[in-house]
């Protein structure tokens, strides 16, 4: 286990700050703050990376969705980095995420005693960052369109759709390669190709697991839980939940509600509460104990899901519930084969990169089937 642990921000007008820090007595100065914010930067390194400054066995974590954040363990001289890897990328994201939340909460002590962590990011939350992103859902928009096509020619329509000279196509795209929706190569005759891989459909489920747990463990109860999420979704007025409504709208309160469902599926402290609740009825004590959050932070997440519809608190019985599940899955896109066949026929694509996007369609969903 790491002897201390420290954590640098980067501010813009007081320089490298020690936000952090345990043991108390932990001693630092600038230049070896410096080093080690500097270590990530001059590489654009994120991760974890192993040091030797000043004297110290320092290995520090990084993050891009925490620009100017570092935080790092500092290892004593019988300690190997390679078999305290894993625990230390948990912690740190864990601690990156308490900090740009709630960071009067963060208990360095507590999270190294415990060796609390906090998984890297799923499919469900890598497909989240899709619609959490306005400019990759655009973009996926056009591609289940399209199939397949020239990045230089979706970076000119991109342009042309946010009404700017400047595109990073790169940072566009980076959540639907992360999570396998599209697929970029190089071809020989057509340059930078992206191809659609996945199609991705959010929505809310109803939380059949937690009802069934709920009725095992108390019927009386489940029973209660079952009718509120019938009032969710089948209320009486007729007008309950549907998200297989044709939506043409872009303004439409189904495309608002998956975008609102996309940034809590992304944010990691509310999708450790969601799993739990996932399991079934919890009292807000069993979610802070599996959760490792610190008790005022579930209630927040918890006052947050009430007000979006996703949990409820049955006051009688003490517990909260899950009423919408938000979940969001990938599928194989069939509908883009005769977008494919017809292009071809029409001599918008070369035999080569038609062939190359069934290549990948196989790779990914296995034989494809007429």
């Amino acid at each position: 286990m790491p002897e201390a642990i420290f954590v640098v921000h980067l501010d813009d007008y007081q320089g490298f700050v020690v936000e952090k820090r345990y043991p108390a007595t932990l001693s630092l100065n600038e230049k070896a703050l410096n080093l080690v914010y500097f270590e990530h930067e001059k590489e654009k390194a994120t991760g974890l990376k192993f040091s030797d400054i000043e004297g110290m066995r320092v290995v520090s974590f990084a993050e891009r969705t925490h620009p100017g954040w570092v935080v790092c363990f500092v290892l004593g001289a019988d300690e190997d980095y390679e078999t305290e890897d894993n625990n230390m990328g948990g912690m740190a994201r864990l601690i990156l995420e308490l900090m740009s939340e709630v960071p009067d909460t963060v208990n360095l002590r507590d999270i190294l005693g415990n060796e609390s962590v906090l998984n890297e990011p799923n499919e469900e939350q890598k497909l989240a960052d899709i619609f959490f992103t306005p400019s990759s859902a655009l973009l996926l928009e056009k591609l289940e369109i399209e199939g397949v096509e020239r990045a230089a020619k979706l970076s000119i329509w991109l342009q042309t759709q946010l009404q700017t000279d400047v595109i990073e196509l790169r940072e566009i795209v980076e959540p639907l390669m992360q999570s396998g929706v599209i697929k970029v190569e190089l071809l020989s005759k057509t340059g930078e190709t992206v191809f659609l891989v996945k199609d991705v459909f959010g929505y809310r489920a109803p939380p059949v697991k937690s009802i069934m747990r709920a009725m095992e463990t108390d019927p009386e109860m489940g029973k209660k839980y079952k009718q509120l999420v019938s009032s969710f979704f089948s209320p009486p007025s007729g007008k309950g939940y549907n998200p297989t409504l044709p939506v043409d709208d872009p303004n439409s309160p189904l495309l608002e509600d998956r975008e609102k469902m996309s940034r809590l599926l992304s944010k990691s402290l509310h999708y450790m509460v969601l799993e739990c609740l996932r399991e079934g009825p919890q009292e807000i004590g069993e979610i802070s104990q599996k959760t490792a959050l610190p008790l005022e932070i579930v209630q927040s997440i918890l006052w947050s899901f009430e007000s979006d519809r996703v949990a409820a608190q049955l006051n009688e019985y003490g517990i909260w519930v899950l009423v919408s599940d938000p979940v969001i899955e990938s599928f194989m896109p069939e509908f883009i084969l005769p977008v494919i066949s017809k292009k071809l026929a029409n001599k918008e694509l070369v035999p080569e990169t038609a062939r190359r996007h069934l290549e990948i369609l196989i790779e990914t969903w296995g034989e494809i089937r007429d």
